[in-house]
């Protein structure tokens, strides 16, 4: 995708200027785009980097184009579709009902390719920021067997379950993120702000101080020291770490092992890869799709390094001629009930079924284990809270029971 300001020359006459997204990265084919909506390009040229990033900021904010719009762009198509209206026209009738500016951009993109000839299985594979390769392929497939609507459908309930499982990872990963948040920043208020105040008042008074009061002062003393050192560090270790993970492998899949190996996290993210495996696999096979190609698919969608790896593995078995069971379960690509319940699929000839179970179940399991998180985390905040503010307390009012016991 890049941008490009044109001068148009239109059909009465006219001439129109303007900056426009296109998916081509030379002058000849954006000229032969714009000159099929009628015109002729008098001057066009393509903005740099800065300006492009500027522009989209400008023209679209920071929309993207979330799998919801998909899923709803996909079951409208299936709906059209399946009442006979002709793809195009099924494509001009939902583009007037769609908000997001990018999904917008790329229909009127898209539509362009079909005009010029392209399928919609091929229009889809222009833009693979926004289509995933499984929507791709499913498309395709339902083109080739006549069944388009049928696997827009299909497009479209996958869509929703993979948004079932990345939500429901976000918020399982968010609440522990968002109450450890509450607790520093509480500490942090308390410390900076109000501790040193009445300690403070202690050393004016001259008041004997005992040790937890003096532990309080230290701890206070480091806040104002430290603390914004210290949130700077923290944010400055975290860019640091993004960056590396996007442009070293080694470090990459270093992080992904450590955060299989961390309690708690470990489960949720076994049981999200985990379903979405068993969600690609059900729904590829289930389309005819060979098992070899399924596999590097769902290899390309896996983002954890530790799994992609051990789903290389299993791509190379099933090549020596080895079944797909087997091979997962020596990979250990997938928990031992999915590797059965495969197995049972491969005997049985309804792997689509299976998995697609599978998959359901790791969903629900997720969904628990979310639930069981937030009972579990809320009471434990507030006794840590309450710990924590206790012994604020009782290290500020030992001092005053000391000087209210000499007043007396």
């Amino acid at each position: 995708m890049a941008f490009f300001r044109f001068k148009l020359l239109t059909a009465n006459g006219r001439i129109d200027r303007g900056v426009v997204e296109l998916p081509f990265t030379d002058n000849p084919p954006a000229i032969r785009y714009l000159e099929r909506q009628g015109g002729v390009v008098i001057d066009i040229h393509k903005l740099g980097a800065l300006m492009s990033w500027l522009t989209r900021v400008v023209t679209q904010g920071f929309t993207r184009v979330k799998r919801p719009d998909l899923a709803e762009f996909f079951n409208n198509m299936a709906m059209l579709l399946g009442a006979g209206v002709p793809v195009l026209s099924a494509m001009e009738e939902i583009m007037q009902e769609i908000k997001n500016p990018m999904l917008l951009m790329t229909l009127k993109f898209m539509r362009t390719d079909i005009e010029s000839g392209q399928t919609f299985g091929e229009a889809l594979s222009r833009h693979p920021k926004v289509f995933n390769p499984l929507v791709q392929y499913m498309c395709r497939i339902g083109e080739e067997t006549g069944m388009l609507d049928k696997m827009c459908a299909k497009s479209a309930k996958h869509l929703e379950h993979i948004e079932q499982i990345v939500s429901g990872t976000k918020r399982a990963l968010v609440y522990p993120a968002f109450i450890l948040t509450v607790v520093v920043a509480a500490c942090a208020f308390w410390f900076y702000v109000v501790v040193p105040k009445i300690l403070a008042l202690f050393v004016d008074m001259k008041v004997a101080i005992p040790w937890p009061t003096q532990l309080l002062m230290n701890i206070s003393n480091w806040f104002q020291a430290y603390f914004g050192w210290s949130i700077l560090g923290f944010v400055a270790a975290i860019f640091l770490v993004t960056t590396l993970r996007r442009k070293n492998t080694w470090f990459h899949y270093q992080t992904d092992w450590v955060m299989l190996h961390i309690p708690v996290l470990n489960n949720i993210i076994h049981l999200s890869t985990n379903a979405r495996i068993s969600e690609y696999l059900g729904i590829l096979v289930g389309a005819g799709v060979g098992v070899v190609r399924t596999l590097e698919i769902i290899t390309d969608s896996i983002e954890n390094l530790v799994y992609k790896g051990r789903l290389i593995l299993v791509q190379d078995s099933v090549k020596n001629g080895n079944p797909l069971s087997d091979s997962m379960r020596q990979a250990e690509a997938l928990h031992p009930f999915a590797v059965r319940m495969v197995s049972v699929g491969e005997q049985t000839g309804r792997i689509e079924e299976q998995t697609g179970y599978v998959a359901e179940i790791y969903r629900q399991k997720l969904d628990g284990m979310v639930e069981v998180l937030g009972k579990t985390l809320e009471p434990l905040m507030l006794v840590i809270m309450g710990v924590m503010f206790g012994a604020i307390f009782a290290g500020l009012m030992l001092p005053i029971y000391d000087m209210m016991g000499k007043l007396g």
